[in-house]
């Protein structure tokens, strides 16, 4: 059982929908709401595009877990303008066409899944054509800058009255990728889920260099869903690129 279906029970706990993350979204682009069509990559359970699709035009989730999408397919059969996927996030063109969307968001370090530069910038191609004349790209990973040269080694438990969720980094420095270990136990039934997945350690001047030679030019960095700056100890780092 691999690391997202062995949690998809219980991502809803671990992850619950960030509303700051709609509002960014919806105001990341000057066209009206609902005329907007938006891509969510890396779509997990369905809920961001849930929320999405009640002011948006067209709304289409993808991801890699079948046990994931399945959840979001049931949860969105009332929505018209909503449709699932299980696709692989590199190939964009070849299943959506190009000048399909105006945004394309992926949140939730979905980015880091990938195994190489090559395939981030084999993602950022695929997002610019699939991409509008006038489209944005945006998406959230965690602040690899500081997870590295601050030898940061875990991230801020998440616990609640049904879950505690644990993360750990393990910085290789020879591979350029952090190993991502958690813990998740379950309280009512003392269930302990443990999990390590590699993850590629994408610093900020690489994904601005990646992003400007697939084409991007016009690129902004954020420190949280707000829009307040990106520093040093921002834990995360939010894109917006067009």
């Amino acid at each position: 059982m691999n690391f997202y279906e062995s949690i998809s029970k219980y991502y809803q706990y671990i992850f619950p929908l960030n509303n700051m993350q709609v509002d960014f979204i919806e105001k990341s682009h000057q066209q009206a709401k609902d005329q907007l069509s938006v891509l969510d990559i890396g779509c997990a359970i369905g809920d961001l595009s849930l929320k999405l699709a009640e002011s948006c035009q067209k709304v289409i989730g993808i991801d890699l877990d079948k046990g994931m999408i399945d959840q979001a397919i049931a949860k969105g059969k009332k929505f018209k303008n909503l449709d699932f996927h299980l696709q692989n996030m590199l190939e964009l063109e070849s299943a959506f066409g190009a000048n399909s969307f105006d945004i394309i968001a992926c949140f939730g370090n979905t980015l880091v899944h990938l195994n190489s530069y090559e395939e981030v910038l084999q993602f950022f191609r695929n997002a610019k054509s699939v991409l509008k004349k006038d489209g944005k790209l945006l998406f959230q990973i965690i602040n690899y800058d500081r997870i590295i040269d601050q030898n940061i080694d875990h991230l801020p438990t998440i616990e609640n009255g049904i879950i505690k969720f644990e993360r750990k980094y393990k910085y290789h420095s020879s591979l350029g990728k952090v190993d991502f270990e958690t813990t998740l136990s379950i309280k009512e039934s003392n269930q302990c889920i443990q999990n390590c997945i590699a993850l590629l350690a994408l610093r900020k001047s690489k994904i601005e260099k990646l992003l400007r030679k697939e084409g991007f030019t016009n690129i902004s960095f954020f420190g949280n869903f707000k829009r307040e700056n990106h520093i040093e100890n921002s834990l995360p780092l939010i894109v917006e690129a067009s």
